[in-house]
């Protein structure tokens, strides 16, 4: 082959991506830990900038009351909610809401009003809102749990993403009248498959329902954290703590299994896709 010829190949694996080198990510958004653990990012509302926590299984994305204040909104209606223990959330909304974090924006058609310091006490002061899954509605999103980020993906690195991973059941669970986005990961069990929400909110044990808790090998008479494993798919594998609880689902993975995986998620398809942690 000609020198010339050489150049020729060498510009077409450039411009059509067929190179050895890997495939980047479309966008990551780094998540800031405070001295509680707390993941979040800075991102803008409405023109208004603030410090908004990250959190796979709040359901619907919300800004505290100073927030919807800054951005000129006066909360109005309701959206109902429940956490994992029954606990039922009736809150108020924003209307179209523009989100802005990095160079990823959006157009959400509500936020809902959050008072996080009820929740959590004076450390939330410093949080303007909190961010879900219904933020990327649509989207590829990564998240990565041990190195604190989540990443947009496009067609080109899931690509990638795909010849590495391992393809795990999934379910895109819209509640809130389907303003609320959250996903579950199917669990194989003797009996079948266990529902478990992907909860990067979750910093303490993983939840898991009474029912289900047997099918995991997990003692339902304590109250006390328990160890135990769960695997999604054979060579998939991750270890943590557990409490057994009354819940309206089969279980909540918390973040000391989470960490354990890279797990990315097409919300526009519910497809699924986990990769083991280098961590």
């Amino acid at each position: 082959m000609s020198v010339r010829m050489k150049q020729f190949y060498l510009a077409v694996l450039i411009v059509f991506g067929l190179g050895a080198a890997s495939v980047e990510a479309r966008e990551v958004i780094p998540l800031e830990v405070d001295d509680q653990d707390i993941a979040a990012t800075l991102a803008m509302v409405d023109g208004q900038s603030g410090l908004f926590m990250f959190d796979s299984g709040i359901g619907t994305s919300g800004i505290t009351p100073a927030t919807a204040k800054r951005i000129g909104c006066i909360p109005w209606g309701k959206v109902t909610g429940f956490r994992a223990i029954g606990e039922r959330l009736d809150l108020s909304r924003c209307n179209t809401t523009s989100v802005t974090v990095g160079a990823f924006r959006v157009s959400m058609p509500q936020v809902v009003v959050i008072d996080l310091e009820k929740f959590m006490g004076p450390s939330a002061r410093k949080f303007a809102g909190i961010l879900g899954l219904d933020l990327f509605a649509g989207q590829i999103v990564t998240l990565d749990v041990a190195d604190n980020r989540v990443v947009l993906e496009d067609h080109r690195s899931l690509a990638e993403i795909r010849r590495a991973a391992t393809e795990v059941p999934i379910r895109l669970v819209r509640a809130a009248e389907g303003a609320a986005l959250t996903v579950d990961l199917g669990v194989p069990t003797r009996q079948g498959l266990l529902w478990m929400e992907i909860d990067t909110g979750n910093y303490g044990p993983s939840l898991i329902d009474r029912k289900a808790a047997p099918l995991v090998s997990l003692d339902v008479n304590t109250t006390a954290r328990q160890d135990w494993r769960v695997r999604p798919r054979l060579g998939l594998e991750a270890s943590g703590s557990a409490v057994v609880r009354d819940l309206i689902l089969d279980g909540d993975l918390g973040r000391d299994v989470l960490r354990h995986w890279l797990v990315t998620l097409d919300l526009a398809t519910g497809q699924g896709w986990i990769r083991q942690s280098e961590q």
